[in-house]
C-alpha cells in the first residue's frame, strides 16, 4: 500500500515538474487586433522561460502552412506571409524565470476571407547545462481575425426641391469596402423645415464590397425652408462576422423657390398660359379678319 502511495506522488510530483518547467507563450498582441485583406500587420509574442535553467540559440517559428501541432499534418493554409522579414525569429538566449519577446511583420494575402484563423508556433533552443538541442517543441497555437469591412458613403440624387411643396430624396448608398454589408437600412431624422411623409426608415438588404444601391424618401419642403438643409441619416448593418454597426452620416441637400429653381433651369417654364394666350390672340385675328373680308364683299356686291 506505501508502495503505490509513493509512486503514486512521485508521479504527481514529475508532473508538476513537468508542468512548471517549460516554455510557454505568456502574451499575444496583434497591431491591429482586426486586420483586413492586404493588408500588413506584426504579431508580437512574449516567451517566457520557465525552465530550471537557462536556454540559449532559441528559434521562434510560425507554422505558416497551418502544420496540425500534433500529427504534422497540414490543415489548410493560412493566408498570411512574411512582410519583409522572416517565419522564423532568432533570440540569442533567455534566462531562467526570464521573457523575451519574438516579434513577426506579417501581411494577409489581398484574397482572403473573413474569419479566425489558427497560426501553430514551434521552437528549438540549446540547454545552456548540458548543450543539449531541443527542436521543434510545440509552443501551441496563436489566432489572428481577418475582418473584410465594409466602407459605406452616401450622397444625395433626384430632383430640385421646391419650397412649399412635395418632393422625392433619393440616397445613394455605395460599399467602397473589401467586405459585404448585410441587413443594411437607412433611416433620416426629422429637423426643421422638412417633413417626412411616408416612413422614415427603408431597408435595403445586403451591398456587396465594390456596389451601390438607392433609398427614397418622400418629403414635403416647408416655404420657409433654408436653402441648404443639413439631414441627418443613420446606416445599420452588420459585417462579414456578423457585428452590428451603427453609422450616423449628414448630407447637405438645397431648396429652391419656384423662381431660383426656373432661373437656374432646374424646372421647365410653365408656358400653358403663354399658349393659351396666343391661340386667343390667333382666334381673334382670324375672326376681325372673316369680318373684315365679308365687308368687303357685302361692298362689292353692293356696287
Amino acid at each position: 500500500m506505501k508502495t503505490k502511495f509513493w509512486i503514486l506522488f512521485i508521479t504527481l510530483f514529475v508532473a508538476q515538474l513537468y508542468l512548471v518547467s517549460s516554455l510557454t507563450i505568456s502574451s499575444v498582441t496583434s497591431n491591429p487586433g482586426e486586420v483586413q485583406p492586404g493588408e500588413k500587420f506584426s504579431l508580437d509574442l512574449k516567451i517566457e522561460n520557465n525552465l530550471n535553467q537557462d536556454i540559449e540559440d532559441v528559434v521562434v517559428s510560425l507554422e505558416l502552412n497551418g502544420v496540425n501541432p500534433t500529427t504534422g499534418q497540414v490543415i489548410s493554409s493560412v493566408p498570411f506571409a512574411p512582410y519583409q522579414s522572416s517565419s522564423e525569429v532568432r533570440i540569442d538566449s533567455i534566462s531562467e524565470d526570464d521573457k523575451e519577446n519574438a516579434n513577426f511583420d506579417l501581411m494577409t494575402f489581398s484574397d482572403s476571407a473573413s474569419g479566425t484563423y489558427t497560426i501553430p508556433i514551434k521552437i528549438s533552443y540549446t540547454l545552456s547545462s548540458n548543450g543539449t538541442r531541443i527542436d521543434d517543441e510545440n509552443l501551441g497555437v496563436v489566432s489572428v481575425i481577418i475582418n473584410a469591412k465594409p466602407e459605406i458613403d452616401i450622397s444625395s440624387e433626384g430632383g430640385a426641391l421646391i419650397k412649399g411643396s412635395k418632393g422625392k430624396i433619393t440616397i445613394k448608398i455605395v460599399n467602397s469596402g473589401l467586405g459585404n454589408a448585410k441587413f443594411l437600412s437607412v433611416g433620416l431624422k426629422q429637423i426643421g423645415g422638412i417633413q417626412l411623409t411616408n416612413s422614415n426608415k427603408v431597408y435595403i438588404g445586403n451591398i456587396d464590397s465594390n456596389d451601390f444601391d438607392t433609398a427614397d424618401f418622400n418629403v414635403f419642403i416647408n416655404a420657409d425652408a433654408s436653402s441648404t438643409i443639413n439631414l441627418p441619416v443613420e446606416l445599420t448593418y452588420t459585417d462579414s462576422r456578423n457585428k452590428q454597426i451603427t453609422e450616423n452620416k449628414i448630407i447637405s441637400i438645397k431648396t429652391y423657390t419656384v423662381k431660383e429653381a426656373t432661373n437656374l433651369g432646374l424646372i421647365s417654364k410653365n408656358n400653358t398660359f403663354l399658349i393659351i394666350i396666343s391661340m386667343m390672340g390667333f382666334l381673334v385675328l382670324f375672326l376681325i379678319y372673316r369680318r373684315i373680308k365679308k365687308k368687303n364683299r357685302n361692298k362689292r356686291n353692293g356696287q
